[in-house]
C-alpha cells in the first residue's frame, strides 16, 4: 500500500472514531521537530531518506538500519506529515520489527526533495564479539565499536591498536613494542601473514590516531575507522573463532571415527 492509500485509509480510521486525530499529530510532530534535536543526538546508524515524487515531496519514508531492531530495513511512512517552507517532519515504521521512528528532512522549499537532517530515537551501537574472544580484548574492542558509533574515529582506532596489543600479548607474543610482538607471533606460526599484515594495519592507523603530525595525517577518517574496525572483525575471527570450532569438531570427529559401523 503507497504512502497515498495508507495516509487516505488513517484520515478514514480517524473518521469513524477509532484513529487518531491527524490535526493533533500534526501539532506534535512540529513540537517534536522543534524539541529533540535540544535533547537528544540523532541516530547515528545508516539511513537514507526516502522522497516520493507523486506525492508531490510531501510524504517522506526512509531505508536502512533500523535503531530498534538493527536490521536493514524499509520505514514506511504513518499519517501526515509536518510540512514547512524549508523541513518535512513524518512518523515512520520499520517493516522489520514495527517501531516507530521520526524522520526530519531539510529542503529548498516545498515540493522539492528533502534531504535527510535527523532521526530519532538515538539507537545504540552493535557491539557484539564472538563469545570466543578474550574478555579484555573483547572489551577494548567493543569500546572501539562505540567510539565509532558517536564519531570519534582517533579514539576508535586507538582502542582497535589497544584491542591487538592484548591479543598478541595473550597469545604469548615477546618483546616491548607492538611491531615486534606482532612479528614474534607471525615468526613462531602463531598467525599466518595475512593476520600479521591486518595486525600491522591496525598498529600503524591507531598510531595516527594516537600520534598526530608524525606521519602528515591531521586526521582519522570514516573510512579508516571502519576499515580498521572490519580488520579486527577478521583477525579476531581467525585467532579466535575459527580454532574454537576446530578444537569443538575434533572430538566429535573422534568418537565418529571410533564408534563400530553397524
Amino acid at each position: 500500500m503507497g504512502p497515498r492509500s495508507a495516509e487516505g485509509c488513517a484520515r478514514r480510521c480517524c473518521q469513524c472514531g477509532t484513529g487518531v486525530n491527524y490535526r493533533r499529530v500534526s501539532f506534535l510532530l512540529k513540537t517534536l521537530a522543534d524539541l529533540l534535536p535540544l535533547y537528544l543526538s540523532p541516530y547515528n546508524g545508516r539511513v537514507e531518506i526516502v522522497n516520493f515524487p507523486e506525492n508531490s515531496f510531501n510524504v517522506i519514508g526512509a531505508s536502512g538500519e533500523c535503531p530498534h531492531c538493527g536490521a536493514k530495513s524499509y520505514f514506511h511512512p504513518v499519517g501526515t506529515a509536518h510540512i514547512e517552507q524549508n523541513r518535512i517532519v513524518s512518523a515512520a515504521r520499520c517493516q522489520a520489527c514495527k517501531g516507530f521512528i521520526l524522520i526530519i528532512g531539510g529542503r529548498m522549499g516545498q515540493n522539492q526533495a528533502a534531504s535527510l537532517q535527523h532521526v530519532f530515537p538515538l539507537g545504540k551501537p552493535n557491539e557484539n564479539v564472538d563469545p570466543e574472544v578474550p574478555a579484555a580484548v573483547a572489551e577494548d574492542f567493543k569500546e572501539a565499536l562505540r567510539c565509532e558509533w558517536i564519531k570519534a574515529y582517533k579514539a576508535s582506532v586507538v582502542m582497535c591498536r589497544r584491542a591487538v596489543q592484548g591479543s598478541v600479548i595473550e597469545l604469548g607474543a615477546k618483546g616491548d613494542r607492538l611491531i615486534d610482538q606482532i612479528d614474534d607471533l607471525f615468526k613462531n606460526g602463531k598467525i599466518t601473514e595475512a593476520l600479521k599484515d591486518f595486525a600491522h594495519e591496525v598498529r600503524l592507523t591507531g598510531n595516527d590516531g594516537a600520534h598526530p603530525g608524525k606521519d602528515g595525517l591531521a586526521d582519522v577518517s570514516p573510512k579508516d575507522a571502519s576499515d580498521i574496525i572490519e580488520f579486527i572483525r577478521e583477525y579476531l575471527h581467525h585467532v579466535y573463532v575459527m580454532p574454537a570450532k576446530l578444537r569443538a569438531r575434533k572430538p566429535a570427529a573422534a568418537a565418529s571415527v571410533s564408534s563400530p559401523k553397524s
